[in-house]
């Protein structure tokens, strides 16, 4: 038996905050501490630890309000890769979901993609990781935090997603550096705080206009780097985004087990939460 398999899996807690940073900092992702403790409060967080009790694995299922659960944090630190860790995590977080009798939903890279393919995981839409690179500090400017307007956007999120998420809409909203920008009601754009750069997204919108014009007025009250990630059929997005300056950094596919057919209304979703929350 390899020593991998010899390593149980065990469940984290907020002590394994500054931990689990380690891991997503060597990785280069852009969380901070409280996307870690929304999923070790909100879901179920485990990992793997080396014989001197080091943090060297991770995986997380988030279960949301509806048909599907949401797998993220699938990490494993550079020495202890391609020993079969991430698959026995993500079985773990499978299985945790299926109990919920939720359909285990991610979103993978390309190098991902094929891994999960054997997990059973079928591709529903693709989209990509735009960024732009500034070396001018982080900043938001010009907008109103929209914590009056929860409700409202955590209902247009939960149409467009297909499952309803309001402690993380919440979370998101109660944070310092969170700001969005509202149209009449129907439409929203959101943006964050990350460790590398701000964190745009969800965006929903009634039509793709509506969506440029959303994006417009976010990022021009919005300094430093950005990330945004956009399902690829928004041709029109990517065009306006490279005009900004944008370039794609990380293409991703978002899978769910056995079901290729996307939950929610795509045509509503112009930028996902990003590939950890879906």
């Amino acid at each position: 038996m390899a020593i991998s398999e010899e390593l149980p899996i065990v469940p984290l807690s907020t002590n394994d905050i500054e931990a689990g940073m380690a891991l997503s900092t060597e990785a280069g992702w852009n969380q901070v501490a409280d996307d870690w403790r929304h999923f070790i409060e909100m879901g179920k967080t485990i990992g793997v630890r080396d014989g001197d009790g080091r943090l060297v694995a991770s995986a997380a299922a988030l279960p949301y309000d509806g048909p599907f659960g949401f797998i993220g944090m699938v990490l494993v630190t550079a020495d202890w890769r391609r020993r079969g860790i991430a698959t026995r995590l993500v079985d773990q977080c499978i299985d945790t979901l299926r109990a919920r009798d939720l359909v285990p939903v991610l979103d993978a890279t390309a190098d991902g993609e094929k891994v999960y393919h054997r997990q059973g995981f079928l591709p529903q839409f693709r989209f990509d990781r735009w960024q732009r690179e500034s070396t001018d500090p982080r900043s938001v400017s010009g907008l109103a935090s929209p914590k009056n307007a929860q409700d409202t956007i955590t209902s247009l999120d939960a149409d467009a997603f297909g499952a309803r998420r309001p402690a993380l809409m919440r979370d998101f909203l109660s944070r310092d550096g969170t700001f969005a920008v509202m149209d009449d009601g129907d439409g929203f754009a959101a943006v964050r705080q990350g460790r590398r750069a701000l964190q745009a997204g969800p965006v929903i919108a009634g039509s793709e206009e509506q969506a440029l014009g959303l994006l417009d007025r976010l990022f021009s009250a919005v300094g430093g780097t950005v990330f945004i990630d956009v399902p690829v059929s928004w041709n029109k997005i990517g065009r306006w985004l490279r005009a900004q300056g944008f370039t794609i950094q990380w293409s991703f596919a978002r899978m769910a087990l056995e079901r290729s057919e996307p939950f929610g209304h795509p045509k509503h979703l112009f930028s996902v939460a990003g590939p950890e929350f879906g």
